[in-house]
C-alpha cells in the first residue's frame, strides 16, 4: 500500500536547519525517484507554480513483517514540481515516537535518535530522507515547499535537509500477494526509470520500455495463489494520464498514440493489481533520451565552464548553470546566432575507449531572437552505437538587468503587441510560447487591460500580463478533427479574419468546451479565437424516418439504410444541395449526408 507522506512539524523540522540525524549501526537502503501530482496551494498570494509538495513514500510496508530488518523496506522521494536530485541522500528508519520527540524539542535539547534495524509489531515507524535538492525554474527566488518558505540558490536548487514519511506499521505476518516490481537483477525496486530516444515518442514505446526493464511478482511468490502480470490497457491509460498531466503538458497527436519529444523527464505512476485484488503503485521516470546506463559507452563531451573543464556523458540532467567559455552569454535582439562558435567550444570523442572525434550538432530552435529572454540551447552528439550525449545551456537575448518572467498560457502561441499611446496593434509575425523566459520591464494598462513590456525599457513590444504573472495555468493542447468547414470567431461571436478551417483538418483545442457571450458552445483554439464545437463533436439527432446516406443530391454514398428511431451524429450547419433540399454531414472523409427532413 502506498502512503501519502508529509513533513513532520513543518514549523520546526524539515526545511529549517535541523541537526544531522545520528547514524545507526546499519544503513537502510531505499530507492528514489521524482514523481507526484498534488499541489499544496498554501499562500494564495504566491503563484501556484511556486508551491511544491515533496514526500517520502514507503512502497511495501504491507509486504514486510515484524522481525525483518529495515533493509526490507522500499521507499522513494516524490515532488509535484521540479526535479529531485537525491545523489548522496541517506534514508533512516526511526520509531514515529522518537522522531516526533526529536522534531518538537527545542534546538538546544534535541534527544538522541536511535536508528531502527529490526522491525517490531504494534509499533509505528517513519522513514527519514536526509539532504536532497529540488531543481526549479527560477534561481534566487522564493518558493514554498510543503508550505514552508525557501529560496532557491544561484543554480536553481532548493535544499531540503530532512523529510519524513507518514507513520506506518508492519504486521506479525507479511501480507502475501502484494504486487512487487523486480529489476533485471531480480531485486525488488520501489521506482524505475526508462529512456526513449529518437523516433520512440509514443505510448507504446513507453509501455514496451517499462515491460522490458521490469517484471512483476507478489510478496510470498505464488505460494498463496496470487499472480500478477502487466495489464496493457491499464499501463497505457497510466501513461496517457501522465502525458496529459498539467505539470507535463505533453499533447498526444490526433492518432492518440504519438507525441513530440518532451522538454524534460516526467513520471508515470503505474497502477498494479494482483489476482487477489491487492494493489500497489510503481512510479517510473521517463527520460526523453536513452538512459546512460553505462556512461563509458556514450560520447564524452568536454567543455569549459567558468574556467573549469567539465565532461558529460549521456543525457540525464546535463543542464549547465554557469557560463560556457568562448560562447556569448548575451546576444543582441534580432541578431543571428553562430552555431559553429557554439559547437567549437565543445570537444567530443566517441566514447571513453574510443578517442575518435565527433562534431556536435547545435539546436537553437527554441531561441527567439525577436524577443528578449533566456532560451535553452542544446548541444548533442551521437556515436556509431546510437548512444547520444547532450548538454543544455541558456542564452540571453537582449540587454541584461531585466526581470525574467516565464510564459504560462492556455494556448500555444501567445501574441506580441505593438503599443503606442492607447493604440494596440497585434504584431502578426511575432509570438511567444509556454516556458519562454521573457525579459520584462514593467506594465501598462490600455482600455482596462494590462500589458507587460518586453525587450527593453523603451520597447513598444508587449504581451498581455495574464500570460506572465502566473494567473493562468498552461493547458494541454488536444488535437481534434474538424468535421465541417468552420469559421473562427472571437468571444463576441464575431468572425476573426477570413480563413476557414477545412473539413477533416486537425486543430489543437485548449480545455473543454466553453460558451461565447451569446451562449454558443465553442472550443478555444487561440488567443480570443474559437471554433463552434458542433463542427468538431457534432450533435446527436434522432431519425423520424428511415434514411439513405447520400454523397450528392442524386447518388447514394453506400447501401446503408438508417432506421427510424436511430441516433445519428451530425456535424455543423446543413448544406443545401442543387435540388434545393437541406442535408446534414454525418461522417467522413468520404462524403456522407442525410436529409434534414428525416430527423425529428
Amino acid at each position: 500500500m502506498k502512503k501519502n507522506l508529509r513533513i513532520v512539524s513543518a514549523a520546526a523540522a524539515a526545511l529549517l536547519a535541523v541537526a544531522p540525524v545520528a547514524a545507526g549501526a546499519t544503513s537502510t537502503v531505499f530507492a528514489d525517484v521524482t514523481a507526484g501530482s498534488n499541489v499544496d496551494k498554501g499562500n494564495s498570494n504566491v503563484p501556484e507554480e511556486k508551491h511544491i509538495t515533496a514526500s517520502v513514500v514507503v512502497d511495501n510496508a504491507d509486504g514486510v513483517r515484524a522481525g525483518q530488518t529495515s533493509s526490507a523496506l522500499v521507499a522513494h522521494l516524490e515532488s509535484n514540481s521540479g526535479t529531485i536530485n537525491s545523489t548522496g541522500t541517506t534514508y533512516k528508519l526511526y520509531t514515529a515516537h522518537d522522531w516526533n520527540a526529536y522534531v518538537t524539542a527545542p534546538d538546544g535539547s534535541k534527544p538522541t535518535l536511535n536508528e531502527v534495524n529490526t522491525l517490531e509489531a504494534n509499533t509505528e515507524y517513519v522513514v527519514v530522507a536526509n539532504v536532497f535538492t529540488i531543481n526549479v525554474k527560477e534561481k534566487a527566488s522564493q518558493y514554498f515547499v510543503n508550505g514552508v518558505a525557501q529560496t532557491s540558490d544561484n543554480t536553481g536548487n532548493l535544499k531540503v535537509p530532512q523529510l519524513a514519511s507518514d507513520p506506518f506499521s508492519v504486521g506479525t505476518t507479511a501480507r502475501e500477494g502484494v504486487p512487487e516490481v523486480l529489476d533485471a537483477n531480480n531485486n525488488v525496486v520501489g521506482s524505475g526509470a526508462v529512456g526513449l530516444g529518437q523516433g520512440k515518442y509514443s505510448v507504446t514505446s513507453i509501455a514496451d520500455a517499462i515491460k522490458a526493464a521490469y517484471h512483476l511478482t507478489t510478496t510470498g511468490g505464488h505460494l498463496n495463489g496470487a499472480s500478477i502480470r502487466w495489464n496493457d490497457n491499464t499501463l497505457r491509460e497510466d501513461i496517457k494520464s501522465a502525458l496529459s498531466n498539467s505539470a507535463n503538458n505533453i499533447a498526444l497527436d490526433a492518432n492518440g498514440e504519438t507525441f513530440k519529444k518532451p522538454l524534460a523527464p516526467f513520471t508515470v505512476t503505474v497502477h498494479l493489481v494482483a489476482s487477489n485484488g491487492n494493489t500497489a503503485t510503481f512510479p517510473v521516470t521517463v527520460y526523453p533520451d536513452a538512459i546512460n546506463r553505462d556512461a563509458a559507452l556514450f560520447p564524452q563531451m568536454t567543455v569549459k565552464i567558468n574556467g573549469q573543464k567539465v565532461t558529460y556523458a549521456g543525457t540525464n540532467g546535463n543542464n549547465v548553470a554557469g557560463s560556457i567559455d568562448g560562447v556569448y552569454d548575451n546576444v543582441a535582439l534580432n541578431s543571428t546566432i553562430d552555431t559553429r562558435t557554439i559547437a567549437q567550444a565543445f570537444t567530443v570523442t566517441a566514447s571513453l575507449a574510443d578517442s575518435s572525434v565527433l562534431y556536435p550538432s547545435v539546436d537553437i530552435s527554441k531561441v527567439n531572437t525577436k524577443v528578449a529572454g533566456r532560451y535553452p540551447v542544446t548541444v548533442s552528439a551521437t556515436n556509431a552505437a546510437g548512444n547520444t550525449t547532450s548538454v543544455t545551456f541558456f542564452i540571453t537575448v537582449g540587454e541584461s538587468g531585466a526581470t525574467y518572467l516565464t510564459v504560462q498560457a492556455d494556448i500555444d502561441a501567445v501574441p506580441v503587441y505593438e503599443i503606442t499611446g492607447n493604440n494596440v496593434v497585434t504584431d502578426t509575425k511575432t509570438t511567444v510560447k509556454n516556458g519562454d523566459q521573457l525579459a520584462t520591464f514593467g506594465t501598462v494598462t490600455v482600455n482596462g487591460k494590462s500589458y507587460t513590456r518586453i525587450n527593453s525599457a523603451k520597447s513598444t513590444k508587449f504581451v498581455e500580463t495574464k500570460y506572465v504573472d502566473g494567473s493562468l495555468k498552461p493547458a494541454a493542447a488536444v488535437a481534434k478533427k474538424v468535421m465541417h468547414n468552420a469559421y473562427i470567431y472571437d468571444k463576441n461571436h464575431k468572425r476573426v479574419g477570413t480563413s476557414v478551417l477545412a473539413a477533416y483538418s486537425t486543430v489543437n483545442v485548449y480545455g473543454t468546451t466553453t460558451k461565447l457571450a451569446d451562449g454558443s458552445l465553442v472550443y478555444k483554439i487561440g488567443d480570443n479565437q474559437y471554433v463552434m464545437a458542433d463542427n468538431i463533436d457534432g450533435t446527436a439527432r434522432v431519425l423520424s424516418h428511415n434514411a439513405y446516406v447520400y454523397k450528392t443530391s442524386k447518388k447514394r454514398a453506400d447501401r446503408r439504410v438508417l432506421k427510424k428511431g436511430a441516433t445519428v451524429v451530425t456535424y455543423g450547419s446543413p448544406y443545401t444541395f442543387k435540388n434545393g433540399k437541406a442535408y446534414y454531414r454525418i461522417g467522413g472523409p468520404k462524403k456522407q449526408y442525410v436529409k434534414v427532413a428525416n430527423f425529428k
